[in-house]
C-alpha cells in the first residue's frame, strides 16, 4: 500500500515537471518559472510580496497607522461618510502590477487571484448582512477593453451570495483620470459625476461598494454620497490602498 502511494506521488511529480517543461508555465507577473505544485498563475515570491500588509490600520478608512491608534487623524478630524473601508494590501510592488495588468486587458488567471483577495478582505466584515453589492461605475470614455470592476463584482456577488445591483449607481460625465491629480483637483474632477437612477430601491439598505484602488478615497466618497443621501449604509472594499 505504502509502495503504491509512493509510486503515485512520484508519478504526479513527474507529470508536473513534464507540464513545466512542455508548456513553459510562467508567473503572470514576473515571468519566472512556476516550479512548485502550489504555485498557480503567480510564483511564491510574487505571492509573498502581495500579501505584505500593514501591521495596523485605521478602523474607518484602512490607512496604515501606529499600533496604539484605532482611528487615523484624518478620520478623527474629517470622518468619511461611509462606515468602513478595507483593502487587501498596499498599492505597491506586485499587487500594483496585478491590478494594472488586470485593468487594461482581460486576464482570467489574474482575475481569479484578485477574486480570492477580495473574498479574504470581505471575511473581516462577513457578519454584516448586505443587501446589495455595487461596483464603482467605469468612465465610459476610457480606452479599456472591458469593465474589470463590473466583471469582478459580478463574480463576487455569486460567491458572497449578495445581490448585484447594476445600472442604478451610474457615472454621468467623463472625467480626467484621478492618478496624478491633487486632492483638491480630485474632488473637483468628480463633483456631480455619480448619481442614482432609482434612489428608492436602496433606501435603508446596506451596500457593499467595490473598487480596485483606494488612493485618497475621493472616488469611494463621491460614490457613497448619493447612496447615503438615499438612505443607505455603505461599506467599501478594494484590492489595494496607497501607503
Amino acid at each position: 500500500m505504502r509502495q503504491s502511494i509512493k509510486i503515485k506521488k512520484i508519478f504526479l511529480e513527474l507529470i508536473h515537471l513534464i507540464k513545466i517543461t512542455l508548456f513553459e508555465n510562467k508567473c503572470k507577473l514576473c515571468e519566472n518559472d512556476l516550479v512548485f505544485k502550489e504555485e498557480k498563475h503567480i510564483c511564491s515570491d510574487c505571492s509573498i510580496s502581495i500579501k505584505k500588509k500593514p501591521l495596523n490600520t485605521c478602523n474607518q478608512c484602512g490607512k496604515s497607522i501606529s499600533r496604539n491608534l484605532e482611528i487615523c487623524g484624518e478620520c478623527l478630524v474629517n470622518p468619511p461618510i461611509y462606515i468602513k473601508h478595507l483593502s487587501y494590501s498596499t498599492y505597491e510592488n506586485r499587487l500594483r502590477d496585478l491590478i494594472l495588468r488586470s485593468k487594461y486587458r482581460e486576464n482570467e488567471p489574474l482575475k481569479a487571484i484578485s477574486i480570492q483577495y477580495y473574498i479574504e478582505t470581505f471575511s473581516k466584515i462577513n457578519t454584516i448582512k448586505f443587501d446589495y453589492v455595487i461596483p464603482v461605475p467605469m468612465d465610459k470614455g476610457r480606452d479599456r477593453e472591458y469593465d474589470h470592476i463590473f466583471e469582478i463584482t459580478k463574480i463576487l456577488s455569486k460567491k458572497l451570495n449578495i445581490e448585484l445591483e447594476i445600472n442604478n449607481l451610474v457615472k454621468t460625465k467623463q472625467t480626467e483620470p484621478q492618478a496624478g491629480l491633487t486632492m483638491a483637483k480630485r474632488l473637483k474632477n468628480l463633483n456631480g459625476a455619480f448619481k442614482l437612477n432609482n434612489p428608492e430601491k436602496i433606501k435603508s439598505k446596506t451596500i457593499l461598494l467595490v473598487d480596485d484602488v483606494y488612493t485618497t478615497g475621493t472616488t469611494i466618497k463621491k460614490c457613497s454620497a448619493p447612496l447615503i443621501k438615499a438612505g443607505a449604509s455603505v461599506y467599501a472594499i478594494t484590492l489595494a490602498r496607497s501607503i
